[in-house]
């Protein structure tokens, strides 16, 4: 087999070490990491010992990610993963969303093309989507109508890898969850964000000594599109294999409801009194209540909704190793959920 040099950003985050775990089993691959950390980086090199790790110095939000070419002997990279990014919906981080997505994937762009990179894999999102309910994995048109700056961050960000003069494909995971055969998750995003609001929430009215029921305004048929990380991390592998120009969702065929997310927190966090509502009867809030949905309202887009996701392009190219496409079982995610909250 053939040396390969494949550079990565983010890759100290939580599916990035994922990530290189994964390429790291392979002994011909030779891995190039961006970062700004010490500790996480001398993690990385503690658990991966015998692996053929090259750490470069940078920062994506500078030029060409402020590598000094002269401090290390870089290689011409066969891949280059674009991982980082900042995963946050408040309107009020506009430009720190911007700042990272967008112009961060210009300064990756322009390293890669320093490096003479042969194929370049953008680690977007499926929620560019915005504010459809039908994703064809295909890029969504800018004027496409968004929920919050993150997606609109990513979306542009698409658009800008597809007219870059190098090989590029697309991938984009849906809301990433913890491993599927041990529940550990590194991740204070999405999913886990909206359970430690509920832990939280939930403490203060044990407090109180409060029992009245407490409704949570949500579709409870609609779905969440929860993909596991290890899950994820299998396809961005493959994706050594992806083909020119063609993007690929990482994303659940069979996501789960609303509803059978919440009753497995509930579950968990023995807070029987949460019930979903329909949006109708926001207007009669309680206090409580208000507080409730309140720490949960940048999560409110996702939960109003289900999103199908054309899946094709993985199918194709996970059938090339004879993988098949995710199936998460309903005990799979009682687990990812209890190991976050039983803790």
């Amino acid at each position: 087999m053939n040396t390969l040099n494949i550079f990565l950003t983010g890759a100290t985050g939580f599916v990035g070490a994922q990530l290189i775990h994964r390429l790291a089993q392979n002994p011909e691959h030779h891995l190039y990491i961006l970062y700004r950390d010490e500790i996480k980086k001398n993690k990385l090199l503690t658990q991966l010992p015998d692996a053929s790790l090259h750490f470069v110095k940078g920062d994506i939000t500078a030029e060409h990610c402020a590598v000094d070419f002269d401090a290390y002997d870089l290689p011409a990279m066969d891949y280059f993963y674009h991982l980082a990014a900042l995963v946050k919906f408040d309107e009020e981080l506009r430009h720190e969303l911007f700042e990272i997505n967008l112009e961060g994937t210009r300064h990756a762009l322009a390293l890669a093309a320093s490096l003479q990179t042969k194929h370049f894999l953008y680690i977007s999102t499926a929620y560019t989507v915005g504010q459809n309910e039908y994703a064809k994995e295909e890029l969504h048109p800018l004027s496409t109508p968004v929920n919050n700056p993150y997606e609109e961050s990513k979306r542009q960000a698409e658009h800008v890898v597809f007219n870059a003069p190098m090989k590029k494909s697309i991938l984009r995971p849906a809301i990433i969850i913890g491993d599927s055969e041990t529940g550990e998750a590194d991740s204070k995003f999405t999913l886990y964000g909206f359970m430690k609001a509920l832990k939280i929430f939930r403490k203060k009215m044990s407090r109180s000594g409060n029992n009245q029921r407490y409704r949570l305004y949500a579709d409870d048929q609609g779905t969440s599109n929860l993909v596991p990380v290890d899950y994820v991390v299998k396809v961005l592998t493959e994706a050594l294999h992806a083909e020119d120009e063609k993007i690929y969702h990482i994303t659940n065929p069979l996501p789960p409801t609303n509803r059978e997310i919440l009753d497995i927190i509930k579950k968990h966090l023995d807070f029987e009194q949460l019930i979903v509502a329909p949006e109708a009867d926001k207007a009669y809030m309680t206090e409580e209540e208000q507080l409730l949905n309140s720490y949960i309202s940048v999560f409110d887009p996702y939960f109003r909704k289900s999103i199908v996701f054309e899946d094709q392009h993985t199918e194709q190219l996970l059938a090339q190793s004879g993988q098949p496409l995710l199936h998460l079982s309903h005990a799979q995610l009682d687990m990812i959920i209890r190991t976050f909250l039983v803790k």
